[in-house]
């Protein structure tokens, strides 16, 4: 259990949810959850850290907001902790709103990772564990040593029953597509053991970096036109797993959800990202062919090695309309930080054109624009959820989907 908090003071921590106004309907809840926040930040001292955070509103019938989920997590590096990792996680929920400390391995969701017998103290010692991720409440990443019956060295998740079956699913999945269809170009991880009890994967570890930290040494037409190829190639896989499928009108209520959400942020903005859902009602294509896809293919879930390069990430995997994945990467590659700001476009435009060459033909313009503006309206609004986005950000993507674009096809 969290240990409650001592809510005394007024003050907001600097750059706590910058995009938010003043009059939104989520800065009452805010202010209370950031009092909180700063007794951690004062706690800290400044020194070198890691922030995660998301707060999860909706809207009230009197225009209010209520609070569903909130954390605020710090992490960073500690040369004491015999796992070399140490975390704060400030947590509250709509059961339970009075935010309270976990302190890692207390975990608000996770909580078999505190077990004495858990999946990090399993023999009682932790010093075999290297935290490599911790995502609150979703997952964690680690790489375990010596572990009893595995590899000398091998990458272990901890999730929430449901989302570890669906991992486990998709890696054998995608493992049995490969097999079959002779496909070497792109590996994934073998999985080691499916521990249900213990809420944990046990992976095969492979060699490489990944993508967004090699990019520094590669040449960045060459990566991008690998990236594209690599990721048709995964889709045209024939994975035959129990996997989530997502279409039009799932992804249309993903667009909705996002438009509250940036009205309960930005209030100001609230007619604007109503308007993009409102043509994404109107111009919602019809269901095409769905493709295996990833569900979160991006550079840091690619492994570069000279024998080749790994997806090491399947979480996400889904049957959907292949342009839904194109776009989430698209509009991500501004974000990595290994692509210089102004080779952006190019990097973009690189990977597009790859992408439409390997999948044989021109890429549909209507559906094109409508996927790259639906996730980007969602993008936003996680963005926004998450304190990471600004205030210039908010309008510059409004403005830019209330504009008719093509967004560089080939």
């Amino acid at each position: 259990m969290g240990q409650p908090f001592d809510a005394a003071g007024d003050g907001m921590p600097t750059g706590f949810f910058p995009a938010v106004e003043p009059d939104a309907a989520v800065l009452p809840l805010l202010r209370r959850l950031g009092r909180a926040v700063q007794a951690e930040v004062e706690r800290h001292h400044g020194a070198e850290a890691t922030i995660h955070t998301e707060l999860r509103a909706d809207r009230t019938s009197d225009g209010g907001a209520r609070l569903l989920r909130f954390y605020w997590s710090l992490q960073r590096a500690d040369d004491e902790s015999p796992m070399g990792f140490a975390a704060r996680t400030v947590y509250c929920d709509k059961k339970d709103p009075a935010p309270r400390v976990h302190v890692f391995p207390s975990e608000p969701v996770l909580t078999r990772l505190a077990d004495e017998h858990g999946p990090l103290l399993e023999d009682g010692s932790a010093g075999r564990v290297e935290i490599l991720r911790y995502i609150p409440l979703r997952r964690l990443t680690f790489r375990l040593r010596d572990g009893a019956g595995l590899a000398p060295s091998v990458i272990a998740k901890v999730k929430r029953p449901s989302g570890l079956n669906r991992a486990a699913t998709a890696f054998l999945a995608v493992q049995e597509a490969a097999h079959r269809r002779g496909f070497d170009a792109l590996t994934v991880p073998r999985v080691l053991r499916h521990d249900p009890v213990q809420q944990v994967l046990y992976l095969e570890e492979l060699p490489g970096r990944s993508l967004d930290v090699a990019l520094y040494g590669l040449d960045l037409t060459a990566a991008m036109e690998q990236l594209a190829v690599c990721h048709r190639d995964l889709q045209e896989l024939d994975v035959r797993g129990d996997l989530p499928r997502k279409g039009t009108a799932d992804w249309l209520e993903d667009a909705r959800q996002a438009a509250t959400q940036i009205g309960l942020f930005a209030p100001s903005k609230a007619g604007p990202a109503a308007a993009v859902y409102d043509w994404l009602v109107r111009a919602a294509p019809e269901d095409g062919r769905p493709l295996y896809c990833q569900g979160d293919f991006l550079p840091a879930q690619i492994l570069c090695d000279t024998a080749g390069w790994a997806i090491i990430d399947l979480d996400d995997s889904r049957y959907a309309d292949p342009l839904s994945d194109v776009a989430a990467l698209y509009a991500a590659l501004p974000r990595e930080h290994a692509i210089p700001p102004a080779r952006v476009d190019e990097a973009r435009r690189t990977y597009l054109e790859a992408y439409a060459r390997r999948a044989g033909g021109d890429l549909d313009a209507s559906r094109w624009r409508w996927f790259l503006t639906m996730v980007e309206l969602s993008l936003l609004a996680k963005r926004l959820a998450k304190g990471r986005a600004t205030t210039a950000e908010v309008t510059r993507v409004l403005d830019e989907l209330a504009s008719p674009r093509t967004s560089d096809l080939p």
